[in-house]
């Protein structure tokens, strides 16, 4: 039974095909769950939200039922997923919602002002994400004193065996193309404690680092500085 004590990472950029049938596939009860959490904890009529590789943007679609006077930023490295997020807007949105704000860019260099949100959301990004460090940075310097921080993400399993298990309860539904990136994205995702590393490097203080159901973890909290980051 092959062990996964270091990570195999996999490329920033999904392919096309896996971008389209990531874009089909069924994410609704985690990604409503995530919604209604975000409206929640922060329970605040107005304010500035970042989600970091939002992807098609159903995470913020769903926000912005539950928020309908939140200003929504949406910011994604692929085109692709952008014009799909828009054209799900057009037909998911009514006429009286505002608008969702998509920025094709990076994670690691956002180029909005310091201190710029008070929400900031990214929901199956860090795996993906080159330089994790940047990632955290980045958010630490986008980030108001006191911002609610809410980062999901697959968390590595124990070995190949419990990789594979996971993928058959989770997305054995879905398409061959989804089973395989699936997997892939498992492998190449942190432990608790590489996250929690990672935070404390970049000197961000007020979050939690908890596992999540079976295959996640999460990030969240308050986020406070302990030192300028360096960007």
């Amino acid at each position: 039974m092959a062990g996964l004590a270091f990570r195999i990472p996999e490329p920033e950029y999904m392919t096309e095909e896996e971008e389209f049938c990531y874009a089909l596939a069924d994410y609704s009860v985690p990604h409503e769950a995530l919604a209604r959490e975000i409206v929640f904890t922060v329970d605040r009529p107005s304010v500035r939200a970042l989600d970091i590789g939002c992807g098609p943007g159903d995470v913020l679609l769903r926000l912005r039922n539950h928020a309908p006077n939140w200003t929504l930023f949406g910011a994604d490295i692929s085109a692709r997923m952008l014009t799909i997020a828009r054209d799900a807007a057009q037909t998911r949105l009514a006429p009286h919602h505002q608008g969702i704000n998509w920025i094709l860019t990076n994670g690691r260099s956002l180029g909005f002002e310091d201190g710029f949100f008070d929400v900031i959301l990214s929901n199956s990004v860090l795996h993906h994400v080159a330089d994790a460090d940047q990632f955290w940075r980045e958010i630490g310097r986008l980030a108001v004193d006191g911002c609610h921080i809410f980062v999901r993400d697959l968390r590595r399993p124990a070995n190949e065996e419990e990789a594979r298990r996971l993928v058959e309860l989770h997305v054995g539904q879905e398409s061959r193309v989804v089973q395989d990136h699936y997997l892939s994205s498992l492998k190449s995702s942190y432990t608790c404690q590489e996250v929690r590393t990672q935070l404390d490097a970049a000197g961000l203080e007020g979050l939690q680092v908890e596992a999540l159901e079976d295959r996640y973890l999460t990030v969240s909290g308050r986020l406070r500085r302990t030192v300028t980051p360096e960007i």
